[in-house]
């Protein structure tokens, strides 16, 4: 639950790390039940709540590398599927679908 919020921002969007902070920082905050006025008790860590849930932990993604991994998925089907309509548009706008990863030729242009 912790991770769903960002998780459709996270696929389209590279995220600095200071906003992976505040959302991490969101994230304890919503747990733990703190507010602008009142701090609560934390009962049990961080690193205890971000183990595997196997382990007995929540597992909230480490959101920068998750958001990489995200991305990467769309690198990935971009290179691999033939003829998708959201391919076929990429690739009619920007040439080809590797110039939206050439950051000397974007620096004007949305990477999407």
């Amino acid at each position: 639950m912790l991770n769903t919020i960002p998780l459709y921002y996270l696929s389209f969007f590279k995220v600095s790390s200071s906003i992976c902070k505040k959302i991490t920082k969101l994230q304890r905050n919503f747990l733990w039940g703190w507010d602008s006025e009142d701090k609560k008790i934390a009962w049990i860590k961080w690193d205890s709540i971000c183990k595997p849930k196997v382990e007995g932990g929540l597992d909230p993604k480490q959101l920068d590398s998750f958001n990489k991994v995200l991305l990467d998925k769309w690198k990935w089907r971009l290179g691999s599927f033939e003829n998708d309509l959201w391919k076929n548009i990429l690739v009619s706008k920007y040439g080809s679908w590797r110039n939206l990863f050439d950051p000397t030729t974007l620096r004007h242009v949305s990477r999407w």
